[in-house]
């Protein structure tokens, strides 16, 4: 298909016997488009794959089909229904994909537990176990003479040709020929196949499946347009969909697996990793500081530093993914970095003799260029990732975004609450020491850069 005059596939390759739901056989098969870049291309490969299911149209004969690009995390939605009553898991099965077809964002709804290729099953009549006969005997000599029996191996130079016999072909192209074939007892006699044993055709399963020691099967479904949001569909699927197809069967469970499983683990080792280091620089802050209370008047500015991140994910229109997540950690270092350069200057020009107004005031002044080049270098240097539009780049471009719309953001609260802010934390120790404490306090004695002065003075003294 062509837009704007300029092909989007740029070369076509058909494989029979394997599939991308990791099924191989004979009943399997795939079509793999390689589409040209993305850069040459106007068109996203979820609209190709959406227009050429539309040229195709339903197939009645089709057991399971889906047409998207390959993706190494997985579908966007994978349920695993887990339990030990194979009838209830199908009942659950049909239930949760009838649920999951009424979702006008997903397509390609499948599952697990698809029929395989059409098997002979023989069973055997009594009188072949009156003469000595057992399934695998008969089945053994159904296929040696309908597949074949390598017996011979002969060296041809440095070629080795092996020698099969089995039935001409005449013989073994239809499955009439079945019941006259004769099957030889242990005794040697020799009887047809019709007398022995009978058969019927029905298709096998591909695999049996398991998963924390119970029977799975497996529902996924992919977006039918990438750009939508996942997280929403999923909660609705988990708060809506499951308890109600759970409540209509009895000992199944689900569990989401696949990109979302894969993304729970990331963020609860990120959640515990972040967890750590917030906790590791509030103690180094505090020590440095000797405040608890400026430390925790430095890291309260780091809510307001994301939501200035989620804020610019709405205006460049793009969701909030874990590369998102990613900018948010490494926003969270820059914001408390100025702050921390703020604070240490206002306790330097405390030390200084500086009343507490004039420290904060000249503080703001001095501060004001280095936070703001700082803060501007960064977002102007991340300006020509977030506004590239190559599809390369659009995976690194929400982290992009966190970093450099949350510093812009945050620099502004920062320059202004930050400073208010120490103010008003200078009263409230003032007015703890004096009215509470009951002792005799200025502004400025009861801020720490000024105990800790004192402190070094009288150590100094005593010396």
């Amino acid at each position: 298909e062509r837009k704007d005059g300029r092909d989007v596939i740029l070369g076509i390759e058909r494989i029979i016997g394997q599939n991308d739901f990791g099924e191989t056989g004979s009943h399997t098969g795939k079509l793999t488009l390689q589409l040209l870049d993305g850069e040459v291309r106007d068109m996203q490969s979820f609209v190709i794959a959406n227009r050429i299911r539309q040229a195709v149209g339903p197939l009645s004969d089709v057991q399971k089909i889906s047409y998207g690009r390959t993706n190494i995390f997985g579908k966007a939605v994978s349920i695993s229904l887990l339990g030990n009553d194979l009838e209830q898991l199908s009942r659950a099965r049909d239930l949760l994909v009838a649920e999951l077809e009424k979702f006008s964002t997903l397509k390609d709804v499948t599952d697990s537990n698809q029929e395989g290729p059409r098997e002979i099953n023989i069973r055997l009549k009594p009188r072949a176990y009156a003469l000595g006969l057992n399934l695998r005997d008969v089945a053994g000599q159904v296929r040696q003479g309908f597949f074949g029996q390598e017996v011979q191996r002969i060296q041809r130079g440095r070629d080795e040709i092996r020698i099969w016999v089995r039935y001409q072909e005449e013989d073994r192209t239809a499955l009439q020929y079945l019941d006259r074939m004769r099957i030889r007892t242990p005794a040697g006699a020799e009887y047809p196949f019709s007398e022995l044993a009978d058969y019927n055709i029905e298709r096998g399963i591909i695999a049996i499946n398991h998963l924390e020691k119970k029977r799975e099967i497996k529902v996924e479904a992919d977006l039918a347009n990438t750009e939508d949001d996942l997280p929403p569909i999923l909660q609705e699927i988990r708060n809506d969909v499951l308890p109600e197809v759970l409540a209509q069967v009895q000992g199944v469970q689900a569990s989401f697996e696949g990109q979302s499983r894969d993304q729970e683990k990331m963020q609860r080792s990120m959640r515990s990793a972040f967890s750590v280091a917030l906790i590791a620089m509030f103690i180094l802050i505090i020590l440095v500081f000797r405040s608890y209370l400026q430390a925790a008047l430095i890291f309260s500015i780091l809510p307001l530093g994301i939501f200035g991140a989620i804020w610019g994910h709405g205006i460049q229109g793009i969701q909030i993914n874990t590369l998102s997540i990613y900018g948010f950690i490494a926003l969270s270092g820059i914001i408390v970095n100025d702050s921390i350069v703020l604070i240490d200057q206002i306790n330097r020009n405390l030390r200084a003799g500086k009343s507490v107004f004039d420290a904060v005031f000249i503080s703001g002044v001095a501060r004001l260029r280095p936070i703001l080049l700082t803060t501007l270098t960064t977002s102007f240097g991340l300006a020509p990732l977030i506004f590239e539009k190559s599809r390369q780049a659009q995976f690194l471009i929400p982290m992009a975004v966190s970093v450099a719309y949350g510093l812009l953001f945050a620099t502004f609260i920062l320059l202004l609450l930050l400073p208010a802010a120490f103010l008003v934390q200078n009263r409230f120790r003032y007015w703890w020491a004096r009215y509470i404490l009951g002792r005799e306090a200025t502004l400025e004695s009861v801020e720490p850069a000024i105990k800790e002065l004192k402190n070094v003075g009288e150590m100094e003294n005593a010396s």
